[in-house]
């Protein structure tokens, strides 16, 4: 079974006017690469991935904005995040 996750940032998230971009994965029980398509506005995105999702192919699709990164200290930064969340969920 498939559908549509869209990726809701809080609110303290910068991401007016950012690019959005599509995982399309397999669902449980396919083995395939998933890939990623875009970019497109947001509302754009969602609509394509829920067409996909209509077409009952048991697809799980991601939607979520390109964020801007100019380093690696940046996407270690935000992953230092990530894992502290998950830890400490406060």
């Amino acid at each position: 079974m498939g559908g549509v996750i869209v990726y809701e940032p809080d609110d303290e998230a910068e991401i007016e006017g950012l690019p959005w971009a599509i995982t399309f994965e397999a669902s449980a029980g396919e083995d395939w690469d998933s890939f990623v398509c875009g970019p497109y506005e947001r509302d754009e995105a969602v609509a394509l991935a829920e067409s996909v999702i209509q077409e009952g192919r048991g697809v799980t699709a991601v939607v979520e904005p390109l964020l801007p990164v100019r380093s690696a200290m940046d996407v270690l930064s935000t992953i230092d995040e990530l894992r502290e969340e998950v830890e400490d969920p406060t």
